[in-house]
């Protein structure tokens, strides 16, 4: 990651840090780079303030589950990216940037592989 890219990326402590080394964020699936980029791409475009995104993360650490419009049944044992997609999700539904029956749809779409596809 570029010093340019880095500066895009808000900086979060405490129980709400996102995993790092060496100061890069470090993840150990795909799904979580991807989410970890949406979060941040939407807010650099002006979406939300990161402050709002921080607070739900927040309240789902907390918590320590996954209820979230988009998680189809909570983890046995959520990760940190588990809670970090269940806080955007909300956020994206509060926000109105899609509503639950688009995210119910797209949830089923990954479910069933059709986001999978390439077109």
């Amino acid at each position: 990651m570029s010093n340019d890219s880095r500066a895009t990326i808000p900086t979060m402590d405490g129980v709400v840090a996102y995993p790092r080394k060496n100061g890069e964020p470090v993840f150990d699936a795909p799904w979580q780079s991807r989410a970890f980029g949406m979060v941040v791409n939407l807010h650099t475009q002006g979406a939300y303030p990161w402050d709002e995104f921080k607070q739900r993360l927040i309240q789902h650490v907390a918590q320590g589950d996954r209820a979230a419009a988009c998680a189809a049944a909570p983890a046995a044992n959520p990760g940190y990216y588990d809670q970090w997609v269940a806080a955007f999700c909300d956020l994206l539904i509060d926000k109105h940037l899609i509503s639950p029956d688009e995210m119910d749809q797209r949830v089923n779409d990954f479910k069933t592989g059709v986001r999978q596809q390439v077109y």
